[in-house]
């Protein structure tokens, strides 16, 4: 009875920790606990890097942005304060506008844009920021 009760404890902190945690400082990209909001983070020139609270820890995870229906608007990825992974815009229905694959702070791969109807109406190739294909 007092392991079931010591069980349940810990998972109720742990749970209260994850609820009131904000933005979640990981190693790996792909584990992205708790998103931030995108205006929590600071971009610093100096260091060609954003942050939350510490200059010299840069952020990576994923920040947000929301409608006010309280959907996502906006998603962004970072790894070691860089914007690295895939930015992606969304319509108030949810539905896809765009898709950026970005590298080290530039445009580094497939930029796709989707019409309202969920297709793909432009699709462009960068590499570190400069445009170097342009499809349909």
């Amino acid at each position: 009875m007092f392991q079931n009760y010591k069980f349940y404890s810990l998972i109720g902190i742990i749970s209260i920790f994850f609820f009131f945690s904000k933005c979640q400082e990981k190693n790996n990209v792909k584990t992205f606990v708790n998103p931030c909001h995108c205006n929590d983070l600071i971009y610093d020139e100096l260091y060609n890097h954003f942050f939350i609270e510490e200059r010299t820890n840069p952020y990576t995870g994923k920040c947000q942005e929301y409608f006010k229906n309280g959907k996502v608007s906006l998603e962004k990825e970072f790894v070691d304060g860089k914007l690295d992974g895939k930015m992606i815009t969304y319509r108030k229905s949810g539905k896809v506008i765009s898709v950026v694959e970005l590298k080290l702070n530039f445009i580094d791969g497939k930029t796709i844009f989707y019409d309202k109807m969920g297709n793909d109406s432009l699709v462009q190739q960068y590499k570190r920021g400069e445009l170097i294909a342009d499809g349909h």
